[in-house]
């Protein structure tokens, strides 16, 4: 059974895509702390609504990088929008990385990773509960 067919195990993807995404481009925050003009940058969270009207990642189509190819011949949409960080406060050089800030956010991210996979696992047990095969 293909479980990231189910909506529930969907969205969880969602989420997970999402939070790697986000820890990617704070760990990228981190690495610029000192680079003078940087602009700290975050992931924008999609909406439930987002979600639900199929702009999310779940509905990404395929990238036609040739005429030739199948496809519609739309480019495959952004998945993930990074944005910069207007809450952060800009120092003298024009950074705007915040190290307490960015370490607040990745550990943030890994906490919600860390439920989110909780979450999937539970999901499995009770899959595996209701077929009668609680062990495997």
């Amino acid at each position: 059974m293909d479980f990231g067919k189910l909506p529930l195990f969907s969205l969880m993807s969602q989420r997970m895509s999402w939070l790697g995404k986000r820890q990617q481009v704070l760990a990228h925050n981190i690495a610029n702390a000192n680079t003078p003009g940087y602009r700290a940058q975050d992931v924008k969270e999609p909406t439930f609504k987002e979600m639900m009207k199929g702009s999310a990642p779940s509905n990404v189509r395929m990238a036609v990088t040739h005429v030739s190819h199948m496809g519609d011949g739309q480019p495959a949409p952004e998945v993930f929008k990074v944005v910069e960080d207007r809450d952060a406060e800009v120092a003298l050089t024009g950074n705007s990385v915040t190290l307490e800030d960015q370490v607040t956010k990745v550990a943030k991210a890994a906490m919600d990773h860390q439920v989110t996979v909780n979450l999937y696992r539970k999901h499995i047990s009770m899959i595996k509960m209701a077929l009668g095969r609680p062990g495997t």
